[in-house]
């Protein structure tokens, strides 16, 4: 297992919005406002964000987030986009994506990590994360917004 820089990736990017697509239909799908290629493809950034990065088995690529502007909230850096495909699920990857965007992010000098989200909360609470808001998405869902300490220090 490891993760990389979606920038050294970028033929993947055409599988990924695949995903995107069927992940988030309403949103990436053929009636939705959003275009998965694009957006993935403005993450191919290697220091600044946003950023990509892919989660691999080997060399598969089995899932994918991004550090960046949470769409909802409107923090940065936030995690958007953790995507594992499901046969890799519960199996470390979405951790491993969690733990390298939190790296990266610390690497550019950012101290905390956000993301928003109306699923994953008890993951992302068993990973270290703390419950700071409520949001709603652009679909109306309400969610939480979740934060990561990523200075070592004491908590947000």
């Amino acid at each position: 297992m490891r993760v990389a820089l979606l920038a050294d990736h970028i033929g993947a990017i055409d599988m990924l919005a695949a995903w995107y697509e069927q992940e988030w239909g309403p949103y990436y799908g053929d009636h939705g406002p959003g275009d998965a290629a694009a957006d993935l493809a403005s993450r191919c950034n290697r220091d600044r964000l946003p950023a990509g990065l892919v989660a691999m088995d080997d060399d598969k690529i089995v899932g994918t987030a991004a550090l960046g502007r949470d769409a909802a909230s409107g923090l940065v850096p936030a995690v958007v986009g953790l995507l594992v495909v499901p046969e890799y699920r519960r199996k470390g990857f979405a951790g491993a994506l969690l733990d390298a965007a939190g790296q990266f992010a610390n690497e550019l000098g950012y101290d905390e990590l956000f993301m928003s989200t109306s699923i994953l909360g008890e993951f992302l609470k068993h990973e270290g994360w703390l419950e700071k808001d409520d949001v709603e998405f652009m679909n109306s869902e309400r969610g939480k917004v979740y934060v990561r300490s990523l200075s070592g220090g004491q908590e947000p």
